[in-house]
C-alpha cells in the first residue's frame, strides 16, 4: 500500500509539473489565477486520472514484465503506457483549457502549440523514466551480486578459519600424547604427573575456548602453562627466557601461537643437561620473535604438518605477511609481527 501511494504521488508531481510547464509555455501562467473553483476541479480531476493510469499501469508492467525477463519488451510497454498516458492528458487539457478561453473573448492567448509541445515533452519524459528505471535496476542487480560475492568470500574465509582453529587442540593433543607415551614407557613414575598436567592444561584450554586473537598478555601465559607441563619431561634440559618491553602486553597475536613454536623447537631439537635446548621469546613494539638454540636433530620426527602451516595461514586470514623465519648462528628464530584487530575479530 505504501509503494503504490509513493508511485501515485510521484506520477501526480510529474503530471502537475508537466501541465504547469505547458501553461507557462503558452502564456497562461497568469491566466490560471482567473480559473474558477470549478475549473480547477477539473484540471485537478485529470491530473489525479492521469496519475492514476500512470502508476497502476507501471506497476502492472513491472510486475508482469520484469527487467531481467526481458528488456526490449520492457521498454516498449513503459513508454507506450507512460507517453500514452502523458499525450492523452495533454490532449484534454488542450480541450477543457480551448474551452475556457473561448469565453474569455478575442485578445486571449493561443494554444495552437500545447497539444504539440505535450506530445514532445510526454516522449522526453516517457524515455527519461524508463532510463532511470533500468538504471535504478541495474544499480540493484549489481549492488545484489556484489553483497552476494563478498558474502560468499566472507562465508568462505570463515570456514577456512573455522578449520584452522579446529586444528589447534588436535596438533597440542597430538604432541603432548607422544609425550604422554614417551614417558610411560622411559619414565613411569613421571608419566603421572605429566597427565594430571596435561588434564589440568586441556581444561583451561575448554574453558577458556580458543579465540581467534590473543593478547600477548594471555600468550605468554598460556606458554607458561605448557611449559610447566614440559618440565615433568624435560626438567633443567630447557631453559625458558622471556624479554618483554614494557608496555607490548596488549598487542593481540593470532592464538597458541607463540606455543607452536615452542612446541616446534621442543620436537626438532635434542634436549639434554649437557647441551640444555634454550628458547627465547622477545617482545617490543613491532613484533614478538621466538627463538631456538639449535641442537643435535632427532633420528625420526613425527609430525601432522600444522604447525607453521596453520600460522602462515592465520596471518594471510588477518590481511598480514606471513611470519618471518631465519635460521643462523646456531638459532633459529621466527618473527611475528602483531595484528590489528577489528572488533568482529576479537
Amino acid at each position: 500500500m505504501r509503494e503504490k501511494f509513493l508511485s501515485f504521488l510521484l506520477a501526480a508531481a510529474l503530471t502537475a509539473c508537466l501541465a504547469a510547464y505547458l501553461f507557462y509555455h503558452v502564456g497562461l501562467i497568469s491566466w490560471m489565477r482567473e480559473l474558477s473553483a470549478a475549473q480547477w476541479g477539473t484540471l485537478v480531476l485529470l491530473i489525479f486520472l492521469a496519475s492514476l493510469i500512470i502508476s497502476q499501469g507501471y506497476r502492472f508492467i513491472i510486475h508482469v514484465r520484469p527487467w531481467n525477463q526481458g528488456h526490449l519488451t520492457r521498454s516498449l510497454a513503459l513508454l507506450t503506457i507512460l507517453t500514452g498516458t502523458l499525450a492523452a492528458y495533454t490532449y484534454f487539457l488542450d480541450i477543457v483549457v480551448q474551452d475556457w478561453l473561448s469565453n474569455l473573448g478575442e485578445n486571449t492567448p493561443s494554444t495552437s502549440s500545447l497539444l504539440l509541445k505535450g506530445g514532445l515533452v510526454s516522449l522526453i519524459l516517457s524515455l527519461l523514466i524508463i532510463w532511470i528505471d533500468y538504471s535504478w535496476f541495474a544499480f540493484a542487480r549489481y549492488s545484489k551480486e556484489t553483497i552476494h560475492r563478498l558474502r560468499e568470500a566472507r562465508n568462505k574465509k570463515e570456514l577456512q578459519f573455522i578449520l584452522l582453529r579446529s586444528q589447534l587442540t588436535p596438533h597440542f593433543l597430538f604432541n603432548s600424547l607422544n609425550t604422554a607415551s614417551y614417558l610411560a614407557t622411559s619414565h613411569p613414575d613421571q608419566a603421572e604427573d605429566f597427565i594430571r598436567k596435561l588434564a589440568f592444561n586441556f581444561n583451561n584450554l575448554i574453558r577458556n575456548g580458543i579465540q581467534p586473537l590473543n593478547s600477548l598478555e594471555r600468550e605468554l601465559e598460556i606458554v607458561d602453562n605448557f611449559m610447566h607441563l614440559m618440565r615433568v619431561r624435560y626438567g633443567d634440559k630447557v631453559i625458558l627466557e622471556k624479554r618483554i618491553k614494557p608496555g607490548t602486553e596488549q598487542n593481540f597475536l593470532p592464538a597458541l601461537g607463540i606455543q607452536l613454536l615452542v612446541e616446534n623447537a621442543l620436537k626438532h631439537n635434542i634436549a639434554s643437561l649437557d647441551a640444555p635446548l634454550k628458547i627465547m621469546v622477545t617482545a617490543d613494539q613491532l613484533q614478538v620473535v621466538v627463538a631456538n638454540t639449535l641442537t643435535q636433530k632427532p633420528d625420526k620426527v613425527e609430525s601432522t604438518g600444522i604447525g607453521l602451516k596453520n600460522l602462515r595461514e592465520r596471518y594471510l586470514h588477518y590481511g598480514r605477511s606471513v611470519p618471518e623465519i631465519s635460521e643462523g648462528g646456531g638459532f633459529y628464530e621466527v618473527r611475528l609481527p602483531y595484528v590489528t584487530p577489528n572488533l568482529s575479530q576479537r
